[in-house]
């Protein structure tokens, strides 16, 4: 079916100009909202309130009669409900609408490239099974043979494709995504991935309150890291009765997910004909990873679109078990794929998802549902350590150091800052250097920095406890100048990187049970270097380190899984003449950012393609500026790109790569005012989202954020969090 064009949209906000960084300082601006309290924070006596754990169809005369249920309670024709959800959700929710549209054009671009995540993605999913009678609540036998069906569906394994009459047979596609049910829970627990919620309630619309457990459902689990499902006693709607219904991409975090009645759910127990084989699951599903209705929900016309290329223009809806060809919108020979997964045939008649389709569903994986999933082949790329870290979606942890030179923390709990807006909990030490924190996992932060004796210094934080203990610290060794860098590959493990009085790179490692080579031994990797090194993992097991020589030029040395490249104490000369440390940030997987100051005071840069430097192994890109101090950069998406940079006037300035142009354009800069003392220190704990963080001429902590449409608290203004912070 043909693709529906939509104009592109960029980032960024209307009318704004390109700046070349002027020298005109503007004050900070301190624009509050009614929670802000005026708090002083000196350095002795700073807040230190307890911590708060994170913690009518064709061929067909149907009348609302044929939606009604049986008297086993499943409908009698198939009708899911996602279509009136999404319609809510355009009429009540404007950032959806944005939203929404802006996940078009991106599925649009990423559609047409290679894709980031080029092997299996494996989702990891959670069942709340909510119940009114016992047979609803359903075994897990009834459970894992849902989640068997999806494997098969989802991988092109499932028998019956083979039914697909010959004209479609070359249009089949592995959608190359796999379900398990989740083995751990949001705190880091062991679970079965089944919860379950008993309720008085008979039924449920599709409104969402099955979604909370204040209006009788389940509460979900984080939608950043899990596909949450919903079973249902009976499900409802203005026609009739349904069999489930799904949350396009874009939609609030609250209630995203698939919701399935327990009838229409997996191949045992009560699943009930003529919806007794799991593939209501699979119809929801390719929903909620952002595939529309074949038909394209415009009725019974032939004007609407589902937005692939590859399935055929179709009048509406099918039903039951249609016989092949059944012809609409002059579609013929071959007529309606009534076969495909996203029609509303019976179970047994449906069996095949396109490569157009799958190509949706990839772009979405890679786009607005980047977070979810474990690849089978690559993991999430992880940047370098920073005194703010993002664990999970909307949870935030920001580090600092006083004028007592003891480190203090805040922290984002999804509703309110912890201890409170301008309050912070003190962890004790001596700290001479800024605090470099990294998560390995949800709720999990290692914290390193350095102590009045040059050696190195570590705490974490276990998902319920600070160890050694909220304000002591486990010691390991070592003679540090500067900052330590340290990055976490995977679960459980973190690699940490120091400059020693030698100016030579040492480095030390975790592996999930012991610190190599010791607790307080280092491993030397050569070199002399200029700052401090930068440090990225673009994949399990894979590191790449970038540091300033003493001729101002870059270099770098690599990780492979097995050797250092170029060796262990040799490094890769990138030219340049580097006023700053590097900043470096990893996309995807083998892609990679890197960003310096010149001697000019503008930024540099340049990329690794997957196979060679750009524009050259010793060029860069020019990108303009006047810089002061050190570029931020991070990814919050495949192939996209947000740097900050602090001018002349001290104001903050910001640029971006949409994955086609840089805004507002190569060598300007949308300027955010401001007076900033720090260098801007920003995170990303989703698509689209970004949290910015700069010190004031006061001293104090302020906070600027993207909403994914708007900055926040304006484009100019920032939110006053307090603190007397010397370092940050």
């Amino acid at each position: 079916m043909s693709r529906k064009k939509s104009s592109s949209t960029k980032k960024g906000h209307d009318g704004e100009e390109s700046y070349d960084m002027p020298g005109t300082a503007e004050s900070m601006e301190t624009e509050y909202d009614d929670r802000e309290l005026e708090h002083a924070m000196p350095g002795a006596d700073m807040s230190t309130e307890t911590y708060q754990s994170h913690d009518h169809m064709p061929g067909s005369s149907m009348n609302d009669d044929t939606f009604r249920a049986t008297d086993n309670g499943t409908p009698q024709t198939r009708r899911c409900g996602t279509m009136d959800v999404h319609r809510r959700l355009l009429a009540s929710d404007p950032h959806y609408a944005r939203a929404r549209s802006e996940i078009e054009n991106l599925t649009l671009r990423l559609a047409a490239t290679d894709g980031a995540r080029t092997g299996v993605t494996r989702i990891p999913v959670v069942v709340h099974v909510v119940w009114n009678t016992a047979a609803q609540n359903l075994s897990e036998a009834q459970i894992n043979s849902q989640i068997d069906v999806l494997n098969r569906d989802y991988r092109r394994t499932n028998p019956d494709v083979s039914s697909t009459p010959t004209p479609f047979q070359p249009l089949t596609a592995d959608a190359r995504i796999q379900f398990f049910l989740a083995n751990v829970d949001p705190n880091g627990a062991p679970t079965n991935g089944i919860t379950r919620r008993q309720t008085t309630l008979t039924s449920f619309s599709d409104n969402d309150a099955i979604k909370s457990a204040a209006s009788g459902g389940a509460d979900p689990w984080p939608a950043d890291r899990y596909l949450n499902l919903w079973t249902a006693p009976r499900l409802t709607s203005a026609i009739g009765d349904l069999l489930g219904y799904a949350q396009f991409p874009g939609g609030p975090a609250a209630t995203d997910g698939v919701v399935i009645l327990h009838s229409a759910f997996g191949t045992t127990g009560t699943a009930a004909t003529p919806f007794n084989l799991g593939r209501t699951a699979t119809h929801e599903i390719g929903h909620y990873l952002n595939l529309n209705h074949i038909w394209g929900d415009d009725g019974t016309g032939c004007s609407g679109s589902d937005n692939v290329d590859d399935t055929p223009n179709q009048g509406g809806p099918n039903f039951g078990a249609p016989a092949f060809p059944h012809l609409s919108c002059s579609n013929g020979p071959n007529g309606d794929m009534f076969m495909n997964y996203m029609d509303y045939v019976d179970d047994r008649a449906m069996f095949m998802f396109t490569t157009g389709q799958v190509t949706r569903m990839q772009a979405c994986l890679d786009g607005p549902r980047n977070s979810i999933g474990v690849s089978a082949a690559v993991a999430a790329p992880r940047k370098s350590s920073s005194p703010v870290v993002a664990w999970a979606a909307n949870r935030l942890d920001v580090f600092a150091i006083s004028t007592d030179l003891a480190l203090y923390h805040k922290w984002w709990d999804g509703s309110n800052w912890g201890p409170s807006l301008t309050g912070y909990e003190r962890m004790g030490g001596a700290c001479t250097s800024s605090p470099q924190v990294v998560a390995w996992a949800a709720n999990r932060l290692d914290v390193f920095l350095t102590g009045t004796d040059a050696a190195l210094y570590h705490k974490w934080w276990d998902g319920a406890n600070w160890g050694p203990s909220l304000t002591d610290y486990e010691r390991m060794g070592g003679v540090c100048v500067g900052e330590p860098r340290v990055v976490s590959w995977g679960p459980n493990r973190l690699d940490v990187f120091v400059v020693s009085s030698d100016r030579a790179l040492y480095h030390k490692w975790w592996d999930g049970a012991n610190w190599g080579p010791s607790l307080t031994g280092y491993e030397r990797m050569g070199g002399v270097c200029r700052g401090q090194p930068e440090v990225v993992s673009w994949g399990p097991n894979r590191l790449d380190i970038f540091v300033v020589g003493p001729d101002l030029a870059l270099y770098h040395k690599w990780w492979d899984g097995s050797n250092w490249g170029p060796s262990l104490t040799g490094y890769e000369r990138m030219g340049g003449v580097c006023m700053s440390s590097p900043r470096a940030v990893a996309w995807g997987p083998n892609r990679l950012d890197v960003f310096v100051v010149g001697p000019d005071g503008a930024l540099y840069h340049k990329w690794w393609d997957g196979a060679n430097w750009g524009p050259s192994l010793t060029g860069y890109e020019r990108m303009g500026g006047a810089c002061i101090g050190e570029p931020e950069v991070v990814a919050w998406g495949p192939n996209r790109l947000d740097v900050f940079v602090i001018g002349p006037d001290r104001a903050l300035y910001h640029k971006w790569w949409d994955g086609a142009n840089w805004g507002p354009s190569l060598t300007g800069y949308e300027r955010m005012d401001g007076v900033c003392t720090s260098s801007p220190r920003v995170t990303s704990w989703g698509p689209n989202r970004l949290d910015v963080f700069v010190t004031g001429t006061d001293l104090a902590l302020y906070h600027k954020w993207w909403d994914g449409a708007n900055w926040g608290p304006s484009l100019t203004g920032y939110e006053r969090m307090g603190g007397v912070i010397t370092s940050f």
